[in-house]
C-alpha cells in the first residue's frame, strides 16, 4: 500500500460523536457536539476548543453529561458542532428533551439512548497546543436505555448505531456503527 505525507490541520479517523449537555450560568440547558473524548475507569477525558461558549460554561459549572447518541439524531448532532449556545437555545431548537440528572446538575437528553454523567476534575490549556482546551471529569453515573442491555443488565453491543465522525479540516462526514445481524 503506497502512502503518501499529508498537510491537514486536523485528522479524525471515526471518533464517536457525543452531546455535551450542561446549564448555563443562567440555569438554561445547553449542549454541544464533540469527537475528542475516551474513558478509563471513572475518569473520562474530553478536548474542546477553548474559544467555545460551551467550554466557558463547563469551567464555571463543572457538571455536565456525555451523551452518546445514535443515527436518529446526526442533524441535532450536526446543528449543535455548528450553532454556539451563547446565539441560540439548542434544546428549544431541536425538540431535545432535557431531563435533570440525579447525579450531576446538568441535563441528560432523553433521546439519547447513553448519558453518562460528570463532574470536572481538571482543565488543561498549554502553551503547546493554543486553541485547545482539555478537561478530565469524573464520571458519577451511567444511565443506558433498557433495549440496549441484554438479559443480564450487560451491553448488548449489537443495539449500538452510534456515529462516527471522520474529517480533515476541509472533508468531514459521519458513519454509523451498523446493528449486527444475528
Amino acid at each position: 500500500m503506497k502512502k503518501v505525507n499529508v498537510d491537514y490541520e486536523k485528522m479524525y479517523y471515526g471518533f464517536p460523536v457525543i452531546l455535551v449537555s450542561y446549564y448555563d450560568k443562567t440555569g438554561t440547558p445547553n449542549v454541544t457536539t464533540i469527537s475528542s473524548s475516551y474513558t478509563l475507569k471513572d475518569m473520562v477525558a474530553l478536548g474542546f476548543s477553548s474559544k467555545g461558549h460551551a467550554i466557558g460554561q463547563i469551567k464555571e459549572m463543572s457538571d455536565f453529561v456525555i451523551n452518546i447518541a445514535d443515527s436518529r439524531l446526526v442533524e441535532a448532532v450536526d446543528f449543535c458542532g455548528k450553532n454556539s449556545g451563547a446565539v441560540c437555545k439548542k434544546f428549544e431548537s431541536l425538540n431535545l428533551t432535557p431531563v435533570p440528572s440525579a447525579a450531576v446538575n446538568a441535563p441528560v437528553i432523553e433521546e439519547c439512548p447513553v448519558s453518562i454523567e460528570c463532574t470536572l476534575t481538571d482543565v488543561i490549556e498549554s502553551e503547546n497546543y493554543k486553541g485547545i482546551t482539555n478537561v478530565l471529569a469524573r464520571i458519577k453515573g451511567r444511565l443506558v436505555a433498557e433495549t440496549y442491555l441484554d438479559a443480564n443488565g450487560r451491553l448488548n453491543v449489537s443495539e449500538f448505531d452510534d456515529i462516527l465522525y471522520i474529517g480533515d479540516g476541509v472533508n468531514r462526514g459521519y458513519r454509523y456503527m451498523k446493528k449486527e445481524s444475528n
